[in-house]
C-alpha cells in the first residue's frame, strides 16, 4: 500500500515544491539540482514507453484470442506491423533511403492523410448543423463564417471590398480574444487540477487507486 498510494504522492509532492520554488528561487545550486533532475525525464520517459509497449501487446492479444470478436484479425495486423517496423528499424536504420524510411513515407503518411481527410466530412456535417437559424447566436456565426470564408477566396473582393477587411478585422479582435479567453480558461484548469494532483486531492493518477 505505502509503494502504490504514498510513495508516489510523496514524490509527486516533492516534485511539485521544488518545480514551483525553482520558478521563483533562480539559485545556481537550484538551476544544478534542475538540470540533473531533467536528466531523469529520458529515464521515465523510456520506461514509460517499455510499459506502453507492454500494455499494447497485452491488449490486442487478448483480442486478438477472442475468437467470436470479428475484429480480431485487425489485433494480428497491428501486433504484425508494429513487431515488423521494430525489428526492421532496428536492423536496417531509419535514416532516409533505409526500408523503414520508405514504408513511413509511402504507407503511413497516405493512411494518416486519408484518415484526416475523412475528417472533413464530419466537420462539414457539424458546421452544417452549428449555421442553422435557430437562435441570434447561430445567425451571427453564420453571416460571420460566411465572411471569413468569402475572404479567402478572390471572389469575396469581386463582390465587396469590405469584406477583406471585415474579415480581418473579425481574425484580429474578436477571435484572438476568444482564443486568449479559452487559453486562460484552459490554464487556470490544468493549474487546478494539478495543484489537486500535488497535494493529494486527486488520487486517482496513482497505481492502485480506483480498483
Amino acid at each position: 500500500m505505502f509503494l502504490k498510494k504514498t510513495f508516489p504522492f510523496l514524490v509527486t509532492l516533492l516534485m511539485g515544491i521544488f518545480t514551483f520554488l525553482y520558478f521563483f528561487m533562480p539559485h545556481p545550486k537550484m538551476q544544478m539540482i534542475w538540470e540533473g533532475l531533467l536528466d531523469w525525464v529520458y529515464i521515465v520517459g523510456a520506461g514509460g514507453m517499455v510499459v506502453g509497449i507492454v500494455s499494447m501487446v497485452r491488449t490486442y492479444y487478448k483480442r486478438a484470442m477472442i475468437k467470436d470478436d470479428p475484429n480480431r484479425y485487425y489485433s494480428f495486423v497491428t501486433l504484425f506491423c508494429m513487431v515488423a517496423m521494430t525489428l526492421i528499424g532496428f536492423t536496417k536504420g531509419i535514416t532516409s533511403g533505409t526500408l523503414f524510411n520508405d514504408i513511413f513515407i509511402n504507407i503511413l503518411v497516405p493512411l494518416e492523410a486519408t484518415m484526416f481527410s475523412l475528417l472533413a466530412f464530419y466537420m462539414a456535417s457539424a458546421a452544417f448543423r452549428s449555421f442553422r437559424l435557430k437562435s441570434f447566436s447561430a445567425g451571427l456565426l453564420l453571416v460571420t463564417a460566411l465572411i471569413v470564408m468569402l475572404a479567402q477566396i478572390p471572389m469575396g473582393e469581386i463582390i465587396s471590398p469590405l469584406i477583406p477587411k471585415i474579415s480581418s478585422w473579425v481574425v484580429d479582435y474578436p477571435n484572438v480574444a476568444a482564443q486568449r479567453a479559452i487559453k486562460i480558461g484552459v490554464s487556470i484548469g490544468a493549474v487546478a487540477t494539478a495543484l489537486k494532483i500535488i497535494l493529494g486531492i486527486d488520487r486517482s493518477v496513482f497505481s492502485g487507486v480506483g480498483k
